[in-house]
């Protein structure tokens, strides 16, 4: 056996059978297999050389698009515009702008004030460009100034506002206000009343008290055109609704409008409910 191994480990050339060691058995080999010793070569295992596992280097990467939607958090800060800090409080705009000017054109001097004869300190500077800035804060940054150490920088840039939507006028109407009402009086009868004559009528509201609810005999109607609130008010002035003549005039709104139209000064005066709402119980209105 010890023979068979050094053979196995140490032989580079030599053949010889695992199933017929030599002198060992007369009976034939069932099977011969024929090993060479440099087929199998010893090997010793080193984790430096032949590690169990192999590093993997991963990497990502994150599509940018080219004009991406999040804006920055880093502020923005003006090429031209410099602040200036620490200045004496006696200071006046007229004493900044000229020291700054022996350095390039100035364009504004804002200076902080807090009251009308003292500074805050503070003050903005808008130079000529961007070179003449960039001269400024070179020269006056820690500048002695009147006994004071000068501090400069870039001034940040001033956020837009938003603007906001342009809201819809409201369509004009002429209004007329409408009086001696029988108090079963609705919306819709002043409706139909004043469709009668073949007017739009826009809309149509009767005035009531509340606790208890009853009607409070008034009410108003709207019309799209002058013309049509002036054929309204001369037709059915005096005309009987439910056994009782209604009373029409223009309300407050209609002559406002009246005079912009005919570019007189003065308001025409109005019979309207706010003042006999102030006097009056809470009311509500009927309105279609």
């Amino acid at each position: 056996m010890a023979q068979l191994l050094r053979s196995l480990c140490f032989s580079s050339t030599t053949s010889f059978s695992l199933l017929e060691p030599p002198n060992l058995s007369p009976v034939p080999p069932i099977c011969n297999l024929s090993i060479s010793a440099h087929q199998f070569k010893p090997t010793t295992l080193s984790l430096r050389h032949a590690p169990r596992f192999r590093p993997i280097s991963c990497s990502s990467s994150t599509l940018t698009p080219e004009n991406p939607s999040v804006e920055s958090n880093e502020e923005e800060f003006s090429s031209t515009r410099l602040v200036a800090e620490n200045l004496p409080w006696t200071s006046t705009a007229d004493d900044i702008r000229a020291l700054f000017e022996k350095h390039g054109t100035v364009l504004d001097v804002e200076l902080s004030m807090h009251n009308k004869i003292r500074n805050r300190g503070l003050a903005f500077v808008e130079m000529g460009s961007a070179e003449e800035a960039a001269q400024a804060l070179a020269k006056l940054e820690a500048y002695e100034y009147e006994g004071r150490s000068l501090k400069l920088n870039y001034a940040r840039l001033k956020k837009k506002k938003a603007s906001r939507p342009v809201q819809p006028k409201p369509p004009v109407l002429f209004n007329l206000f409408v009086a001696n009402l029988s108090f079963e009086a609705r919306a819709k009868d002043l409706r139909e009343l004043f469709q009668s004559s073949g007017c739009n009528v826009v809309s149509a509201e009767v005035i009531f008290h509340e606790n208890p609810r009853r009607s409070a005999g008034y009410g108003f109607v709207s019309f799209k055109t002058k013309k049509e609130a002036d054929e309204v008010l001369s037709t059915f002035q005096g005309k009987e609704l439910m056994g009782r003549p209604i009373i029409l005039a223009r309300s407050r709104r209609f002559v406002k409008l009246e005079s912009e139209i005919n570019s007189q000064s003065e308001e025409g005066q109005d019979i309207s409910t706010n003042s006999s709402r102030d006097s009056e119980q809470p009311k509500t209105v009927d309105g279609l």
